[in-house]
């Protein structure tokens, strides 16, 4: 009986569709009784019940859904470029910047170093260094919201986990478009895929500007809440889409767009927090689909390298997040809450790092690397998870910003 359960969800797209979406809540739930966060949950489901185990969902039923991850992370990048409000820039100033710059730079750079060092592949250590840039803003909310916490640190924290993911998605933009296998440092390889890059950025900047002005012309025309939804996931989609068919980073163009869109009208900022309404059945899904793509057989293969690799990744992007923090901090004279504590309130990675992972096509010099770079990716976010929100309550508590006690 159980041996006929695989054929018949995978015989139809909706049927599997149901199933990772009603395993990853009933996961997701149950690691909330355990004081886990839900994502944990849903990657767990997905990693049981994918190829790699139980085998309940197949390989053709999974890449069928490959879209969802890239709607999702159109969404999710939309939301880190309507965090980036002028006025919150200007305030927070050259001290946010700083931090924001050296705390994501300090994690890719030790990433890069241990893994490089421990004899990883260059093709796969570079991603995995700009992956280790990005926090998880949902983790380190959760915890702010719970705790009622308020102060100059919770202010930093939350500018910082907007704006490192951005660094994170211009690194791991700019790195897909080097041609590893011909760069030479100082050689013409090199000066064209910089100028590659270039274009690249340039290019989301020009699209994601544009449909932002777009989004918000027809917003104004409509005047509905509603409509302003429908709008905007529809604007998202075709910046995906636009970026897509010209070879130009989703994630880019889909982070500029909601940069434009939040910075162009303040009464734009009522629209996120109405798309977020819709995204928790999305994010079930894409990371549902994020677990079911690890790939167990690597581990067999290769045994403990693999494992040394995770330990060495996450190690070293925590001691970059907490030393880059601090020299931030101090360069820019910020308050020792934010030197001694920021770096802690950091250490959650999640949907962005993931997503990161999943945009390595086939097409791409990495993509020979992909189940080394997913792998790593993924025991890095299940530990990063779960210790993440206890080092943000550390931080909130040791800075006396929490109003709510243990």
């Amino acid at each position: 009986m159980f041996n006929l359960i695989p054929d018949i969800i995978n015989q139809d797209i909706f049927l599997a569709s149901a199933g990772l979406l009603l395993l990853g809540f009933l996961f997701g739930r149950s690691a909330n009784l355990v004081r886990l966060p839900r994502v944990t949950g849903y990657i767990i489901s997905g990693i049981l019940f994918g190829p790699s185990l139980f085998k309940i969902f197949s390989e053709s039923s999974i890449d069928k859904l490959a879209f969802i991850p890239q709607f999702a992370l159109g969404i999710i990048a939309l939301t880190i470029g309507a965090g980036l409000s002028f006025s919150l820039i200007k305030r927070l100033g050259v001290r946010l910047l700083l931090i924001t710059l050296l705390e994501s730079l300090g994690a890719f750079s030790l990433v890069f170093l241990a893994l490089y060092l421990f004899k990883m592949p260059i093709e796969a250590a570079l991603p995995l260094a700009a992956i280790a840039a990005a926090t998880a803003p949902a983790a380190t909310l959760a915890v702010i919201k719970e705790y009622r916490a308020r102060g100059p640190l919770t202010e930093t924290t939350l500018a910082v986990v907007a704006l490192d993911d951005a660094v994170a998605i211009i690194l791991f933009g700019l790195i897909l478009t080097f041609d590893l296998k011909h760069l030479s440092t100082f050689g013409e390889t090199a000066i064209q895929s910089l100028s590659t890059s270039f274009i690249e950025i340039l290019s989301a900047l020009i699209i994601g500007i544009v449909l932002g002005i777009v989004a918000h012309l027809l917003i104004k025309a409509s005047r509905e809440i509603a409509d302003s939804v429908i709008i905007v996931l529809g604007i998202t989609l075709l910046g995906t889409g636009i970026a897509t068919i010209s070879h130009t980073s989703a994630l880019l163009t889909n982070m500029l767009l909601g940069l434009t869109l939040i910075n162009i009208s303040s009464r734009n900022s009522e629209i996120v927090p109405n798309l977020e309404k819709l995204t928790p059945p999305i994010y079930c899904f894409f990371f549902v689909l994020a677990g079911a793509h690890l790939n167990l057989k690597i581990f067999a293969s290769a045994g403990f390298t693999i494992l040394f690799w995770g330990i060495a990744f996450v190690a070293a992007r925590i001691l970059g997040k907490l030393a880059g923090a601090y020299i931030g901090g101090t360069l820019s004279r910020a308050p020792d809450s934010i030197r001694k504590y920021l770096g802690f309130a950091l250490i959650p990675e999640a949907g962005v790092a993931i997503g990161l992972s999943l945009l390595i096509s086939k097409t791409s010099v990495y993509f020979e690397y992909r189940s080394i770079i997913l792998n790593i990716t993924l025991i890095a976010v299940a530990f990063n998870e779960i210790i993440g929100p206890i080092c943000t309550k550390y931080a909130l508590f040791k800075a006396k910003e929490a109003t709510v006690e243990e």
